[in-house]
């Protein structure tokens, strides 16, 4: 009989608890009930524009993006890499009568990192010499001086990126030539002649015997899409630096300067890594092992109109990497929360995928996106909720558990593409509570795309990703951006 009553006295309590699951202020939208959860419940509606990101230094990140993609309803976007000739421990000095066997550039590729057409791409890739030299450390909107002559080409059907696309590559180890599997890779041949006078033992020994003096005379080097033979619409790549993979593999063959049975051919093998050094104050040399993204774009009508009008509000959304669109979110109504003793026991913003814009034949929704606010200065901070900075080994932000290894997951804070439901959600708890308390002056925020591979909640333009989103926010309520705000009222 104990147990009976009890079991009688919590579904009663239950029904207490859930019947208190209303709309009080009568602000925004109904809910879908399978999202609803105990104690008052309001709906707010927000209003959205489309802005432009800031530009970013590569040398930022471990991965950085790479080349071109026609989106048709954001626009054309084209990525070119530029980087260094690094200068090697011994410099190859390579006489007139030498023999070149092969320069491949080496170009890792980043991690299971890609977005655009995967049915049929097709991507004629170039490079370059740089008219200037590598310097490391520019934004992503420098426009890069580069020679004409093509010095290396190569047509690829796609991008070998994923971890399942190891390749098999010759390597000297131990005085003889071994087959190892290496990480995945973008290989391209250079020109033989270019680099046999590029590295001519006729070039003065000063020049080539420092690191200045190296890299002002090799420059750098290039590597483009040519858009005139582009077929399709392409697709957005990323590749990093390695130390001792990521640069040039040079090979080649000269006279031993012997005479008679002693007279031969020495063989030499030579890497010149995509590496600069520079000296800080204290005379410390700091080696950088960085590739550069030269973005160029254009946008559609439809964007361009938001751009130009970034105090709108508007029905579609678009955000798009690497530093290209956010979109600015307001919450209008949450001044009217304010002053009424409000505990938040749970907020989420729910962002729905427009599907009118879908491709047909592949994916165009970005698999992670990030949420983050700016101060009263205009500078960025992450949300109380996503702050996943840390001091020494210690977090000193909301977002302990933003990262689970085995899962992928963000944790509590969100932001994942929910593939079956189509939309976003992030729990803004903390972020919506500060906001009442007036801890926190703005009701602003910015959403934009985000690396799947990062395990940190970027508040900053990223590089590391090309991916991109468009954000329904119209008039049907099913589809409509909400923030959900469940709450106790606190008695005075």
């Amino acid at each position: 009989m104990r147990n009976h009553t009890k079991d009688l006295l919590t579904l009663l309590i239950s029904l207490f608890v859930l019947g208190g699951c209303t709309n009080p202020s009568g602000i925004g939208l109904d809910v879908d009930p399978g999202d609803e959860i105990s104690g008052n419940l309001t709906t707010l509606t927000l209003e959205g524009a489309t802005i432009l990101d800031d530009s970013t230094r590569s040398s930022s990140f471990n991965q950085t993006a790479f080349g071109w993609f026609n989106d048709p309803v954001i626009g054309k976007t084209a990525i070119d890499l530029a980087l260094a000739i690094g200068k090697p421990s011994s410099v190859p000095r390579i006489r007139p009568d030498a023999e070149i066997d092969s320069v491949i550039l080496v170009l890792p590729y980043g991690i299971d990192e890609y977005f655009g057409d995967t049915i049929n791409p097709t991507f004629p890739l170039q490079v370059r010499q740089l008219k200037e030299a590598y310097t490391d450390g520019n934004y992503s909107t420098k426009q890069w001086a580069v020679e004409e002559e093509v010095i290396g080409a190569k047509t690829l059907s796609r991008f070998a990126y994923k971890k399942s696309d190891s390749v098999r590559v010759t390597k000297y180890i131990d005085d003889k030539d071994s087959v190892v599997r290496d990480v995945p890779q973008l290989r391209m041949s250079l020109s033989a002649g270019f680099f046999k006078e590029l590295l001519s033992n006729t070039v003065d020994s000063a020049t080539l015997s420092t690191e200045a003096g190296f890299n002002s005379h090799v420059k750098g080097l290039y590597l483009s899409v040519d858009e005139s033979a582009m077929s399709g619409i392409g697709g957005i790549v990323t590749f990093q630096g390695l130390s001792g993979t990521t640069g040039i593999e040079l090979t080649y063959r000269q006279p031993n300067g012997k005479e008679g049975d002693d007279a031969g051919m020495d063989t030499i093998r030579t890497f010149l890594p995509t590496a600069v050094s520079t000296q800080d104050a204290y005379g410390s040399g700091t080696t950088y092992r960085r590739l550069t993204s030269s973005i160029r774009r254009t946008y559609t009508a439809d964007v361009q109109t938001q751009l130009e009008n970034p105090e709108g509000s508007f029905d579609k959304l678009y955000i798009q990497a690497p530093a290209g669109l956010r979109t600015r979110l307001r919450i209008p109504a949450i001044d009217e929360l304010k002053g009424r003793n409000i505990a938040v026991n749970k907020a989420e913003l729910v962002v729905y995928v427009d599907e009118e814009a879908e491709g047909a034949e592949w994916d165009m929704q970005a698999p992670r996106l990030t949420l983050y606010r700016e101060d009263i200065a205009g500078q960025r901070q992450p949300v109380p909720d996503g702050d996943s900075r840390t001091s020494g080994g210690n977090f000193i932000g909301d977002a302990r558990s933003f990262w689970d290894r085995y899962t992928g997951d963000w944790g509590r804070f969100g932001g994942a593409l929910d593939g079956t439901r189509r939309r976003y959600v992030f729990h803004l708890t903390s972020y919506i509570q500060d906001i009442l308390l007036g801890k926190i002056n703005s009701s602003d925020f910015y959403i934009a795309p985000a690396t799947p591979s990062e395990r940190s909640i970027p508040y900053y333009p990223v590089l590391n990703t090309g991916s991109r989103a468009i954000l329904e926010n119209g008039e049907m309520v099913d589809t409509k951006i909400k923030l959900n705000i469940y709450y106790t009222q606190v008695e005075d």
